[in-house]
Formats: C-alpha cells, structure tokens, sequence
C-alpha cells in the first residue's frame, strides 16, 4: 500500500489529432502553413487562372479570322527587334504566333512565370525568416520537431499550393482555348501541352523562390526577398534582350528560351535542368536554417516608413499605418502594368491606323472606342484590373481582420475604443488603402500614355471605377468579418471577386441567363475607361462599400470576440 501510493501516476494518453483536422492545420507544421496560405493560395489561383480565361477569350474575340491573326504577326514585327523576344520566343514561333497559344506565350508567357516567381519569393523568403523575427518561430522550436524538420514541414506547405495552382493553370489554359478558340485557327491546346507551360512556370518560380529560401537565414526577409528578385529581373532582361556576354548563360530563362510547349515546342532537359538547380537551393536553405542560430541574420533591410507615417494619432490612423505597406505595394505594382499597356498605345495605335484591314476590324468589333487612346486598350484589359483591385481589397481585409485573429483585439478594445469604432476605423483605413491604390494606378497609366504619345484622360478617370469596385469588395469583406467571423472575411472576399470575374466573363460568352450575369458587380459599371459610366454601378458600390462596414459594425457589437 505505502509503496504503491507513492509511485507516479502515469499520464493519460493525449488522443490522436484526426488526419483531416492535421490537414486543415491542428497538430503539424505543415497543415498550420497550409491554412495561413488560405488567402495567397486563392489570389494566387484566381489571378493565373483568370488571366489564362480572359487570353483565351480576348484572342477569340479580337482575332476571329486567319486575316486577322496575319495582323497579329504584323503587330509584333512593328515592334523594335531588340523588344520582340523579350516576352516570348516569338522568332522560334513563328507563323504559330497567331495561334492562341503563341499570342498568350509570347505576350503574356512572361507575365505567368515572374508573377508566380515573384509569389514564391515573398512567401519562401518569409515562411522562416518572418516568423523569425517575430519571434513566434522561437515558440515552435521549442516543441519537439526539430528545426530541420520545421523548415521541410514549411517548404512542403509552399511547394503543395504552388503545385496546386500550378494544376489550376494547366486546366484554364487547356479548357480557355478548347471553349473559346478556334479549331480551324490551331487554338485547341491539349492538356499535356498545358501542363508543360504549367511546368515551366512552376519551376521558375521554384528556382527564383529557392533563392530567397536559400539567403533568407542570412540576409533576413527583405534582404532574401530583395536580392532574388533583382536576379530574377536582371536574368529575364539578360535572356531577352541577349545582353551580358558569357553571364547570360547563368539564366534559367535563357535554358528554356526554346521550350513553348503552348505552340509544341519541348526543351524537357532545360526544364529539368531548372528544377535540380530550384531542388539545391531549396536544401541549401533547408541546411543553413538548421546550422544557424533561429533569428540571427545579416541585417540587411529595406527602409522603414516614418512613424508619423504609420499613424500614431487615433484609430483611423493606426489601421491606415498598417495598410499603408500593402497599398503602396499594390498600387506600384499595377502603376507599372497600367504605364506598360499605356506606353504602347503610341505604336499599336499607329499600327492599326496604318493598316485599313486592321482598323476595320477593330472598329465592327469594339463600336465606340478609339484605339488612339489609352483607354481604348485598357477598356479591352478591364477585366485583368478589375481582379487584381479586388484581391488588393481582400488583402486590406484580411489586414484589418488581423486585429482579431492575431489576438490584439482585446488589447485594442481595453483603451477607449469601442468595437463599432474598431469596425469603422478599421474599415476607413482600408477604403482609404484602396484610395492609394486607384490614385498611384492612374498616374501610372498618365505616364506610360504621356511617354508613349498617347492621350489618357478618360483612363485616368475610369481608374475610378476600379476604385468603386475595390471598395465594395471592402465593403463585403467588413460585413463577414463583423457578422459572422473575421477568420474567413479575406478569404470569402476573395472568392466573390473570382465569381464576380467568372460571372461578367463567361455568362455572355456561354449564353447563360442575363439575370446570373446581372450578379456580378463589375456587370453594371460600364465601360469607365473609355468614358462611358453605368449610374447604377457607381451607386451600388458606394452602397455596398457603406452598407458593409455598417454591418459589419453592428454584428460586432452581437458576438464574442475570437480567443
């Protein structure tokens, strides 16, 4: 008895975490990395499919007859010779150019690959070294996983949503052109074809992406995130251009330059040579994360933003100090599209003015729009901005929801600010993040137009529109977040604008009820870039923008905040 009641007692079993909750991310590293990637997975997939959706219906659309796509051939040869190869192989092409696969590689092949690398960069170069610095990483490596195996359970969570939506690429691709391409034309891509561009693009992205895990416990986030992407610009440029002497050889680009897989052209060896060099960097990073001490970095950084800047000065501002880092990010980010597109207007234009066959088309295809303009070309690319507005929006809400599912929420509410002043500011901020958006957009495609020769006013007013737009998605974002939870408010956000998207695309083209496309929102906005306006779409987003935060207001003050 006295032995036996001093012994220990032994511990219960701790029961096993079902297989799906450790997917979903209860009780593994890797499923807790797979739903923080929730919202960058769903972005990340709406925007490569959708771009490969809207390719496959503009080329059916604007080039519907072998004339036209002759002039397609002609379009890319009044380019300089030095600027033709640098989105796409279009001299190996050739006659292929105006099929839709050459069109949507050689104009738009670019585009896929740096978008993607430019994700795995940003997510590779922070998965360890952000948590790093934040120094939530200490917490994890205190369990009993070990830090090699921290950083494959991380990498393996990446590498899974880039492969997913790597998929999603190759079936919108393949199913695009079979739905709106033209058999007679050479636009059907089969689905191995596809999947070979799909490839392509997610080894880019895995090499570029391996680099900056590589010098992440080095250099740190910005400073890992900053060198790989200028190699991954320096090394397209190189490739394109055919400048650097011997160093272009050091470029993944240049390896593959004759696999376009879209068109039938295979490079399988380049390709795999890409992705053995992706593989090394990656164990490379996985290796010096091991060896080195968790947070321990170089210190290279990119500047900081003043405090007067970040907001220091009530609610509205804080929140808005918060969004400042991301708006700037998506308002530079589509600057630059917006003064591409519009820095060709000069020449394009001219090119269609110069040749009667071409301006006759354009002009019984698109009644009303001057193609002398830069809204002219940019009412045909609406759609595109449309998308990446809204998901910069879903982003502003996920930003403001991250108050409470971070766990600074009651913090927050223990100063004196109410909750419905919490949802207000909150929502402000983010309108006021979509503000910054619209305004450094328009005065990107004021400067490409200008630098082009072209005339942009009415573009630089239909910017707006993607404004209006962003704003509602706001709007809707706020409304879940208050009303129901903020943990899924960015990710439903973001899946309205993809069915928005798909809706205003694939209804008419596919004949579908005109009440269905009545529901999406960009349905009733017009066509802002070239000046004409839909009424009713501008009072609906203001509606839903004002009505969302409203609501989202009053259902915060009915709930429980989030532990």
């Amino acid at each position: 008895m006295t032995a036996s009641a001093g012994a220990p007692q032994q511990a219960a079993a701790y029961p096993s975490i079902p297989f799906h909750r450790r997917i979903y991310g209860f009780g593994s590293v890797y499923g807790k990395t797979v739903r923080d990637s929730r919202l960058a997975f769903i972005i990340a997939a709406g925007m490569l499919g959708g771009l490969a959706l809207v390719m496959g219906a503009a080329v059916g659309t604007v080039f519907p007859t072998p004339e036209t796509r002759i002039e397609v051939n002609k379009l890319v040869g009044s380019m300089p010779a030095s600027m033709v190869n640098l989105f796409g192989n279009a001299t190996l092409m050739g006659e292929k150019l105006g099929t839709l696969g050459g069109y949507m590689t050689w104009k738009y092949g670019a585009m896929f690959a740096l978008g993607t690398a430019l994700w795995s960069i940003l997510a590779l170069s922070g998965t360890l070294a952000g948590e790093a610095a934040r120094g939530s990483l200490d917490l994890v490596a205190t369990s009993p996983f070990g830090k090699r195996r921290i950083a494959l359970e991380k990498l393996a969570a990446h590498l899974t949503m880039l492969w997913l939506a790597m998929a999603i690429l190759a079936i919108m691709v393949s199913v695009s052109s079979n739905t709106f391409g033209d058999a007679a034309l050479g636009d059907p891509i089969p689905l191995g074809s596809a999947i070979g561009f799909a490839l392509w693009v997610g080894f880019i992205a895995m090499c570029f992406g391996g680099l900056a895990f590589a010098l992440a416990p080095v250099l740190g986030r910005a400073g890992s995130a900053a060198v790989a992407g200028v190699a991954m610009i320096v090394l397209w440029v190189m490739s394109g251009l055919e400048i650097g002497g011997p160093l272009v050889v050091l470029s993944p680009f240049y390896w593959t330059v004759d696999h376009i897989p879209l068109v039938g052209f295979y490079n399988w060896g380049a390709l795999a040579l890409v992705g053995v060099v992706a593989v090394v960097f990656l164990a490379v990073g996985i290796e010096l994360f091991d060896r080195r001490d968790v947070g321990v970095t170089a210190g290279l950084s990119l500047p900081q933003l003043p405090a007067d800047v970040l907001g220091i000065r009530g609610p509205v501002s804080r929140a808005f100090g918060d969004q400042l880092p991301r708006s700037l990010s998506w308002g530079l980010g589509m600057a630059l599209w917006g003064a591409l597109l519009a820095s060709l207007v000069g020449s394009f234009s001219g090119l269609v003015a110069g040749e009667p066959n071409m301006s006759s088309i354009f002009g019984k295809l698109f009644p009303g729009y001057n193609f002398a303009t830069a809204g002219g070309w940019l009412q045909l690319y609406a759609e595109l901005f449309y998308i990446a507005a809204g998901f910069a929006a879903a982003t502003f809400v996920s930003k403001w929801a991250s108050d409470e599912t971070d766990g600074r929420l009651e913090m927050v509410l223990a100063t004196p600010v109410a909750r419905a002043r919490w949802v207000l500011a909150g929502g402000a901020a983010a309108i006021l993040a979509v503000v910054v958006v619209t305004v450094l957009f328009a005065l990107g495609t004021g400067l490409g137009a200008a630098a082009g020769g072209a005339t942009a006013g009415d573009a630089i007013l239909g910017s707006a529109s993607l404004g209006l737009y962003a704003a509602a998605v706001v709007g809707i974002g706020v409304a879940i977040g208050g009303l129901w939870r903020t943990s899924l408010a960015a990710e439903i956000a973001a899946l309205v604008v993809i069915a928005t998207f798909l809706l205003d695309l694939l209804a008419p083209a596919l004949d579908l009820p005109d009440w269905l496309h009545q529901l999406a929102i960009t349905a009733h906005i017009g066509q802002p870039m070239i000046g004409h306006w839909d009424p009713v779409g501008i009072v609906l987003c203001v509606a839903i923008a004002i009505g969302g935060i409203g609501l989202g207001a009053l259902g915060v003050m009915r709930r429980d905040i989030a532990r």
